[in-house]
């Protein structure tokens, strides 16, 4: 424990950090972005509107460390032939430290999911729309995890971000049961950035080595997705488009659309 104490505090004393999420500006430190998911589901009861919400935000305490946090809210609205029903949760929030390199384009990211989210149509719904995240909608799911970032540039503006690392999280099963289960997150990440255009081609995806479960986010998740964003001085509008591509996923929701915004501060 000494040593990886030792090696932690030597890690951030080097390296200056940059977290982010995967879908808004890329390599910004201090940091707030808002992201909008809204899943297209195959059940036509259920409406337009029902979607999941990211609050996202960095701070960097020093150029070596930086801490990242995440609320994630989703909302399901359906139509039922006894009527109209609706409801809305908050789902597991995230609490990270991130610690990077200036000479070498390395992010170590350490990171908790704290269990919060409720077992209901919300949470439910939201499943489908945290893609890159990983259980943020999982009722009552504790997660940690360890995730190795690593950037290639291509040239002054095009970079592939490469991102993999493992992740444990424990969550009661349908009998009120403990599961745990280790997986193996992973994505890849090509961004172009122009003035004022910036475009990202993302896939993301996770495996879970425990005993496969009926819900198909628990054992794997894949998507693909692009997005655009504008890169105004104060802000940084865009939106995403995405598809699951496993079969499992895409027979609920096939695809999902998303209106991202990000703002730095302290500059």
């Amino acid at each position: 424990m000494r040593v990886l104490v030792a090696f932690l505090l030597l890690f951030a004393a080097s390296w200056p950090a940059h977290g982010q999420t995967i879908w808004t500006r890329p390599y910004q430190p201090n940091q707030i972005a808002v992201e909008w998911v809204v899943p297209s589901f195959e059940d036509e009861t259920v409406n337009g509107t029902t979607s999941a919400a990211f609050f996202n935000v960095t701070h960097s305490l020093t150029t070596n460390v930086e801490l990242m946090g995440e609320l994630p809210v989703a909302y399901y609205s359906a139509d039922r032939e006894t009527g109209a029903t609706s409801t809305s949760a908050i789902g597991n929030p995230y609490l990270g430290v991130g610690l990077s390199g200036t000479t070498t384009p390395f992010l170590l990211e350490l990171g908790v999911r704290l269990p919060a989210a409720p077992d209901n149509e919300a949470t439910g719904a939201g499943g489908f729309a945290d893609v890159g995240r990983g259980s943020a909608f999982r009722h009552d799911a504790f997660n940690a995890s360890a995730l190795f970032n690593w950037r290639i540039p291509f040239g002054r503006r095009t970079s592939l971000r490469i991102r993999t690392g493992g992740v444990f999280a424990s969550y009661p099963d349908s009998t009120d049961n403990t599961e745990r289960d280790f997986r193996l997150r992973y994505s890849a990440q090509l961004w172009r950035t122009g003035d004022p255009i910036l475009l990202g081609l993302s896939a993301a995806g996770r495996v879970s080595f425990s005993t496969p479960d009926t819900a198909p986010a628990t054992n794997t998740r894949h998507t693909l997705a692009g997005s655009v964003m504008v890169d105004f001085e104060a802000v940084q509008p865009g939106i995403l488009v995405g598809v699951a591509l496993d079969d499992d996923v895409r027979d609920v929701a096939s695809f999902f659309v998303g209106l991202t915004l990000s703002t730095s501060y302290g500059q």
